[in-house]
């Protein structure tokens, strides 16, 4: 599954999207990964966190682009296994 963002998002809206793409990941996960609460991830993802800020948007956002190239990455490579 491809991740098609749109540039003319905010970078608010592409994290979002991106959030709530993130398959099993659980915020916990992101949080320990990310260094950023898991309470804030909680309210960002649900809307509640209007003033994001920068550093740790870019943070989250970034981390969540090689999260999922990740994914794609195995995925492929599990397709190449399978066949």
């Amino acid at each position: 599954m491809a991740i098609v963002l749109d540039l003319t998002e905010s970078l608010v809206d592409r994290t979002k999207k991106l959030l709530a793409e993130r398959g099993d990941a659980s915020l916990r996960e992101i949080a320990d990964a990310t260094g950023i609460s898991e309470h804030w991830l909680r309210s960002f993802s649900c809307g509640r966190a209007n003033n994001p800020g920068t550093p740790r948007l870019e943070k989250l956002h970034n981390y969540l682009l090689e999260y999922h190239a990740a994914r794609r990455f195995q995925q492929r490579q599990d397709e190449a296994r399978a066949s």
